[in-house]
């Protein structure tokens, strides 16, 4: 059943999946090069000393002869145009598909008792050339396919049931459907014959009609397949009188409409049926159709337990609809449709033995081009008028609150409903905090949507075991939103943008309640870091899927997880692991042969990193992929993990190297700093006047004066002290804000204004105290001064009588080691410095 295969699709590929990283090995028969005359095949040898031979695809013209040994054979896809050799008396299985044979001359089967499967598709044989006696030796042959021989669908073809009457054994016949093909009364002879395959999906149908006595000799089918057969018209009742039905399926017979279901399932209720196929009945294009009551009222008796009305453009049912399916049904799909919200949702409820629902793929756009082009048109129902559709809301598909209703919704499903498919549905929403009421639910698709943010908490998922989120263009998840998946073993939230949340959930709380989970699938979600506690939770987790996101650093907690086989760490930005990952992840290579995948990382090759390098090395098999690793640009030291044994000798050899060239280079430093220390101690005096005068041989005496004041006093300077100063004691005074104003407060600057003035004038104000300069311009001053004073006469000939003059201020308390400087200093009466005769006074005194 096509749905139910994929029930248990993500745990099989998990299952799967851990099976190929754990090394497991499979027993795998060899195929081997074999030759019958000229010709050369491949053989496998099968117990009893027996062969079977493949010469498909070899372009042969003739059938080889093969040994009596051989009791299968594939000669498919060659140019073989007639049956001209002779078969091994033992052969079982013959595929003779996709060749050029024309006929069926000289009875090409004699002899074969034991054959029981004959392929012979996609030929060019004319069906109505079949003589009698050509399959009178196939005793034995329980399958027969002449699908795809039919080129010309106008062409009539006789199906001879004289000739078929010949296949005792056979149970199914896979042959194309020509226009108003009939079974006659030959086939009452093949009582074992119960599946019929007529389908144009896999072969050429253009039945047009199919009569109420088309299959009147064929009372013992169980399956038949009338799929895209260009069906205009099933006569009432055609079915209903085959006993053993259980399979009918008669999809994409666009023509047929919903308006053919009552034909179609008429006395249907007298047979076994069991699953009804009726997908694609209805035109690609045109407006949204509609399931009335009428349309199913034949099935409310019957034992269906799975109907498929996919592809139909389906958009609403008629309320109370659904009440008329039978109470044995257990899956019902409506995939790839345009479903709307209406009243039939609430009929839901009454679906009580339901248990897979599949509503995918809403509003998927129809094939391009063929659509643009299409010609159909479908059966309409007159009836259909008395159904006022306006009484439906139409409104996109959807089972959630907006955003500004703050209701407590429960959402009603079957109890028994155990897989739901809601995946690419269009569903547009936040999800609410709200609740589901179905029990028995156990897996959850809602893939592929646009379900932007995951409040919740959603309550009534205690049991849903398999959930498929990803792909909903989610930025958000509440740590509250699973607070009720306590039973989910396997969870899908990749390619959403939820890394933001997982890096602020620093205790763990949003997986705090998924103790059950196995596998978990959170790649490309733009995470940039997880916390230590994030999965202090699943101690079952098997399988953990970080793939494509921004982790540089591993941070996670890991040592509960003692089931623990794979973690994929593919495509992130890691260069490293610490000491405590490395630990963690040895504790479980011993425990559960943990696997780790570490491909398109940068790692860091460098001989700080040598002991991570060593440890992956020590661990080379629990590396998937380990060979495609790269060293990031960034790295130091080659390293190649084609051949991680040898580049790790060689990385130990160059960092060994490396770590001698650091020591001597050290020793070499320290040596020559003492030198120069030493140099500098003995002659710190000299190094001192060099480092005030800058090596510079100029003559003191540029300036008269130098005034050291604070910025914030640059008014006074050039208000008072400037103009008296110069002007009226005809000083030449350095004022940095005028003669030097690139300079700036460095060392430079200062010590060239003192060595180049006889006197520095210091304007010891409250702002001066404060200033940061003036701690530079004192400290200099004094400098120069004790060089004057233990000068000997070689240095400094031309400034012996450089001195400090300080000027005071009022309310200005003047720390001892500025009124050092100068032992008369002079105090200002005015503390804005608004006063000329001592400004004159002051300057002829200098």
């Amino acid at each position: 059943m096509e749905k139910e295969l994929k029930l248990d699709l993500f745990l099989c590929k998990s299952l799967l999946y851990l099976l190929l990283i754990t090394n497991a090995t499979f027993s795998k028969t060899t195929w081997n090069v074999c030759q019958f005359r000229s010709v050369e095949c491949v053989c496998q040898n099968v117990p009893n000393n027996q062969l079977k031979v493949d010469c498909s695809g070899r372009r042969l013209l003739n059938i080889p002869t093969f040994s009596s040994s051989v009791i299968w054979v594939d000669l498919s896809n060659n140019l073989i145009e007639e049956i001209t050799s002779g078969f091994p008396k033992n052969v079982r299985y013959i595929d003779l598909s996709a060749n050029k044979i024309q006929h069926l001359d000289g009875q090409p089967f004699l002899g074969l008792f034991h054959l029981k499967t004959l392929n012979l598709e996609r030929n060019v044989l004319n069906i109505s050339l079949l003589y009698q006696g050509v399959f009178s030796d196939l005793h034995s042959l329980t399958e027969l396919s002449f699908k795809g021989n039919i080129r010309n669908e106008i062409t009539e073809t006789v199906i001879k049931d004289e000739v078929f009457a010949e296949l005792s054994s056979l149970k199914t016949l896979k042959i194309d459907g020509s226009p108003n093909a009939t079974f006659g009364k030959g086939f009452a002879n093949l009582t074992h014959l119960q599946n019929l395959d007529l389908s144009g999906i896999t072969g050429n149908c253009s039945l047009k009609k199919i009569s109420r006595n088309m299959f009147l000799y064929l009372t013992r089918l169980v399956y038949i397949d009338v799929s895209a057969c260009s069906v205009l018209d099933i006569e009432k009742g055609t079915f209903g009188k085959l006993r053993k039905l259980k399979h009918l399926d008669v999809s994409h017979n666009r023509e047929l409409g919903f308006a053919s279901l009552p034909n179609i399932t008429h006395n249907l209720k007298d047979t076994s049926i069991k699953t009804l196929r009726a997908n694609g009945i209805n035109c690609l294009t045109g407006m949204g159709t509609m399931i009335l009551k009428r349309h199913l009222e034949n099935l409310k008796h019957t034992n269906i337990s799975e109907i498929y009305f996919e592809k139909n453009r389906l958009e609403q049912l008629e309320p109370q609809a659904l009440r008329l399916l039978p109470i044995n049904l257990t899956l019902i799909s409506f995939g790839e449709n345009k479903l709307t919200t209406g009243r039939y949702l609430i009929d839901f409820s009454f679906l009580q033995n339901i248990r897979v629902y599949n509503m995918s793929l809403q509003l998927r756009p129809p094939p391009y081009p063929e659509s643009i082009f299409d010609t159909c048109k479908e059966k309409s129902d007159v009836l259909a008028a008395k159904f006022d559709v306006s009484e439906t809301k139409r409104a996109p598909l959807s089972f959630l609150p907006s955003k500004s209703w703050h209701l407590n919704w429960t959402i009603i499903l079957p109890k028994s409903l155990k897989v739901l498919y809601a995946n690419m549905s269009r569903l547009f929403s936040r999800i609410p905090e709200c609740g589901i009421n179905a029990t028995g639910l156990r897996e959850l698709y809602i893939q592929d949507n646009f379900l932007f943010s995951w409040d919740g908490p959603v309550r009534g998922i205690e049991n849903v075991e398999i959930a498929d989120m990803s792909n909903n263009y989610c930025s958000h998840i509440s740590k509250s939103f699973l607070n009720y998946a306590k039973g989910v073993k396997f969870l899908k939230m990749s390619k959403n943008d939820i890394g933001k949340s997982l890096s602020n959930d620093i205790e763990g709380e949003i997986f705090s309640n998924t103790k059950s989970l196995e596998v978990l699938d959170l790649s490309y979600n733009n995470i940039n870091t997880l916390s230590e506690s994030i999965f202090k939770n699943m101690p079952q987790l098997q399988i953990l899927n970080l793939q494509n996101n921004q982790i540089s650093i591993w941070r996670v907690k890991i040592n509960h997880m003692k089931n623990m086989k794979f973690i994929n760490l593919k495509q992130n930005k890691l260069t490293t692991f610490e000491m405590d990952a490395r630990t963690s992840f040895e504790n479980l290579f011993q425990t559960s042969n943990l696997i780790i995948d570490l491909s398109e990382n940068q790692v860091l090759c460098s001989c700080e990193n040598a002991n991570f390098l060593e440890w992956i090395k020590l661990h080379k098999n629990h590396f998937k992929n380990i060979k495609r690793y790269e060293c990031s640009l960034s790295s130091s030291q080659k390293f190649n993990f084609s051949d991680v044994d040898a580049s790790s000798v060689l990385l130990k050899e160059n960092c060994k190297s490396s770590l001698i060239d650091y020591i001597c280079s050290a020793v070499l430093i320290v040596l020559l700093f003492s030198v120069v220390i030493y140099i500098l101690v003995k002659n710190k005096w000299k190094l001192k006047h060099v480092f005030c005068n800058g090596g510079n041989q100029q003559q003191g005496g540029n300036y008269d004066a130098m005034i050291s004041y604070s910025d914030k006093d640059l008014p006074i300077v050039l208000k008072y002290v400037v103009p008296n100063f110069e002007a009226h004691a005809n000083l030449r005074l350095f004022v940095r804000h005028r003669d030097d104003p690139q300079a700036g407060m460095t060392i430079n600057a200062i010590k060239n204004s003192i060595a180049n003035s006889g006197i520095a004038v210091c304007l010891v104000t409250k702002n001066y105290l404060k200033s940061e300069r003036q701690c530079y311009e004192l400290a200099m001053i004094r400098m120069h001064m004790q060089l004057l004073i233990n000068n000997q006469g070689n240095l400094l000939n031309n400034q012996q009588n450089f001195h400090c003059r300080i000027i005071g201020f009022p309310n200005v308390t003047i720390p001892n080691e500025i009124s050092n400087l100068d032992n008369n200093r002079i105090n200002c009466p005015v503390e804005d410095g608004n006063d000329d005769p001592f400004w004159r006074t002051l300057g002829n005194a200098l």
